[in-house]
């Protein structure tokens, strides 16, 4: 683990030198499941790192809107939980085992 993090500190850390040489206004990552969203100004200039984090562990992602980026969270206390019945939901099985259907799937023809 100590060298995971080490790992992500030194690529954050490479990515935000790489930006600011180049006077990149943004650095945007994902997929090292850390989520971040921090300005950094050095003598050469400044950058705002953003990692959209991961949707599996931290529930994370990034917003762009109005001009502006931003790193959210989802709260499922902001949403309304649909009320599904056993009997709203119906699947007709001879459809979906269908030859015609499944070759769309698989992308052969019959």
């Amino acid at each position: 683990m100590k060298n995971a993090v080490k790992f992500i500190g030194d690529f954050e850390e490479k990515a935000i030198e790489i930006a600011i040489e180049n006077h990149y206004d943004y650095v945007i990552c994902g997929h090292i499941h850390q989520p971040a969203d921090r300005k950094v100004t050095q003598e050469n200039g400044s950058v705002h790192y953003l990692n959209s984090g991961d949707w599996i562990e931290n529930l994370s992602y990034l917003e762009y809107n109005n001009g502006e980026w931003k790193l959210l969270f989802f709260d499922e206390n902001k949403f309304e939980k649909p009320e599904i019945e056993d009997n709203d939901i119906s699947v007709n099985v001879e459809e979906l085992v269908h030859p015609n259907v499944f070759a769309a799937f698989v992308g052969n023809k019959f």
